[in-house]
This record gives C-alpha cells, structure tokens and sequence, in this order.
C-alpha cells in the first residue's frame, strides 16, 4: 500500500464548520454530545447498589432455577385430537 502525505489538521473545526469535541452547544449542532456533556465515568464513594445480579446467580440451585422457570412458563392446554371416524365407518368418496 502506498503511503499518504495526507496530515490530520489539529484545528479542524474553522474549515468542518462543526462545534469543538468538547460538545458545547450551538444551532448549527443542536444534538451534539461531546466528552464534557457525558459523566466523568466514577461511581460515587458513598452509592450503594440495590442488587448484585451476580450474586443472585451463584445462589441459584438447580431446584430454585426448576421453580423459577415454572412460574415464568405458562402451561400449554391439550392439543385436542383430531376427528376420528367411529369404528366400522367407510369414508366417503367422491
């Protein structure tokens, strides 16, 4: 493969007429979301989770996993089985 003489400009906004990476806001890119508009990516010292999924799972036996699949599957009706002629009946021909 050949190689490019192509350089990335280190300011490209002035020519892309795009808002900075930051995402700060303007008309011309309303929905644009840049690294200063998502969180900082840290949890909180003092949060405390609600549930540990994991935790749940490694609980689970096969028994528990039988009974918690009983309640999530609903029971099918008989299939009812199809008509039958009486005994000694010839079908009909046409």
């Amino acid at each position: 493969m050949s190689k490019s003489n192509y350089t990335p400009r280190p300011n490209r906004e002035p020519i892309t007429r795009e808002t900075d990476p930051a995402g700060r806001w303007s008309a011309q890119f309303p929905d644009m979301i840049g690294y200063k508009n998502q969180g900082g990516g840290k949890v909180p010292a003092d949060y405390g989770w609600n549930t540990n999924p994991k935790q749940w799972q490694e609980e689970m036996t096969p028994e528990t996993l039988a009974t918690e699949y009983r309640n999530l599957v609903v029971p099918r009706l008989p299939v009812p089985a199809a008509a039958a002629l009486p005994e000694g009946a010839k079908p009909e021909s046409k």
